[in-house]
Formats: structure tokens, C-alpha cells, sequence
């Protein structure tokens, strides 16, 4: 599986990036894998240790490349 990381994502945006896949195709669970995760906070700063982001895992090393260069 390969890693495709997009920072600083909001959950609806997420969504639209995961239905792109599925609209063009590709089978979630097959072709693909995906989780949304919310920012991570320290409590000592107003800023997120850990930005929120989404992270997509795809089968096809191609595919996560084509995919990549296309979200950037």
C-alpha cells in the first residue's frame, strides 16, 4: 500500500476526495483505503502538534502517484 498524505484538510473536503476516487472508478477497500483524522493539540499552544489531514493508501503505486500529483 502507499501513502498519500493531504494536510490541513476539512472532513467535507475529505469526503470530496474520496468520492473523486470512487467517481472515477476505483473501489474503496479494493483500490484504495482512507481515514480523516482531526487535529492533535498539546494544551501548551494555540497551534496543532498534528495538523488535521486525510491519509489515502492505495494499492497501485501509480495510481497514489497520479492521484497525488493531481490533489497538489
Amino acid at each position: 500500500m502507499t501513502p498519500v498524505k493531504i494536510l490541513r484538510v476539512s472532513a467535507v473536503r475529505a469526503l470530496e476526495l474520496r468520492d473523486q476516487l470512487q467517481d472515477s472508478g476505483l473501489v474503496m477497500n479494493q483500490d484504495f483505503e482512507w481515514e480523516y483524522h482531526q487535529p492533535v493539540y498539546d494544551n501548551f499552544s494555540h497551534d496543532a502538534v498534528v495538523p488535521r489531514h486525510v491519509m489515502f493508501r492505495f494499492r497501485d503505486s501509480a495510481l497514489a502517484t497520479f492521484w497525488q500529483l493531481k490533489w497538489s
